[in-house]
């Protein structure tokens, strides 16, 4: 008796140990190469994928097109959050007139940048995927208004230009990965064969 439940025991610790505890998670592998594909079709794909690389952890849950579109909107929306943060304390902290306008108007722009991605992220999470394309332009007029206040000839002592193109990254991700969620989802029209 005792031998045939210590049979039961091992056969059941072997199933368990065997049985991989990604089951029904994508492989990290076609996880990397679907996220590098996923580089491959923005402007910056190199940068791209130093920005998804660092977070590679965060997309092991992530579920198709969606669970990446959601992960993307996140990193898009904390990189959002810590250049309006900067933003605000340069605003505190500068004695320029004409910087601390800037640094006021960028903030605005980043506020609504982060409100944007927040609908969208709402959407995505409602499967009301109708906007999110709009609120991802409305983010990247929210990028161009602040851009525009820091042209090449502008006083910039704190390279907002820098961060701005590195926010375009991020948006430029979460255009590339919603777009694919909405191509995904979009009924394709049957062929009309006469």
């Amino acid at each position: 008796m005792a031998y045939s439940l210590h049979k039961i025991i091992f056969v059941a610790l072997v199933v368990a140990i065997a049985v991989p505890s990604s089951l029904g998670r994508r492989e990290r592998s076609d996880l990397e190469n679907d996220l590098r594909d996923l580089c491959s079709q923005t402007n910056k794909t190199k940068k791209c994928w130093n920005i998804i690389k660092s977070e590679l952890n965060r997309f092991s849950d992530a579920d198709g097109n969606k669970g990446v579109a959601g992960v993307v909107i996140d990193l898009a929306i904390a990189k959002s959050d810590e250049i309006h943060d900067k933003l605000n304390q340069l605003y505190d902290d500068s004695k320029n007139d004409e910087l601390k306008e800037k640094y006021l108007s960028c903030s605005k722009n980043y506020n609504d940048a982060s409100r944007n991605l927040d609908l969208a992220r709402r959407n995505l999470d409602s499967d009301d995927y109708r906007n999110i394309s709009v609120q991802i332009d409305d983010t990247s007029d929210e990028l161009k208004s602040c851009r525009h206040q820091f042209k090449k000839d502008s006083f910039d002592p704190a390279h907002i230009r820098n961060r701005n193109k590195e926010f375009k990254i991020y948006v430029e991700i979460v255009k590339v990965a919603t777009d694919r969620l909405l191509q995904e989802n979009d009924p394709q029209p049957e062929a009309n064969i006469n």
